[in-house]
């Protein structure tokens, strides 16, 4: 796809964080609504180590044959990296969890905003 290969790749870099995030945001809110039922356990996966491994692409599966289905590499590490914790969940800790996920998925949005602001300088020939 070409936007892969815009500003170097970190724009699809940066797309697969934001779902990433959004992902994880998901997860941390299902854990706030199961918090008192009994039974559950907390759920969580690390998005340093999910983004590391995608970067870089240890995760991939060998295909034996060409006709196989190729697996997102961000799935693959995602369940990898899968916990479930032993533990009841703890409200302050996980709405401590969703103001930084939420803090993050900010952050990327503005990066690439900015990117896409520095292409659409370029495009525009600097304003002219």
């Amino acid at each position: 796809m070409l936007t892969s290969k815009l500003f170097g790749g970190a724009l699809a870099t940066t797309a697969k964080a934001l779902d990433l995030r959004m992902e994880r945001q998901g997860l941390i809110q299902s854990n706030i609504a199961n918090m008192e039922t009994p039974g559950y356990k907390m759920k969580d996966f690390s998005f340093a180590k999910v983004m590391e491994s995608v970067a870089s692409g240890q995760e991939e599966l060998t295909r034996t044959n060409a006709k196989h289905i190729a697996l997102d590499p961000m799935e693959v590490s995602k369940s990898s990296s899968f916990a479930e914790e032993e533990r009841p969940v703890d409200l302050d800790e996980e709405m401590g969890k969703l103001a930084e996920n939420q803090l993050m998925y900010q952050v990327t949005t503005k990066m690439i905003t900015k990117k896409l602001g520095w292409l659409r300088y370029a495009i525009d020939e600097g304003g002219k």
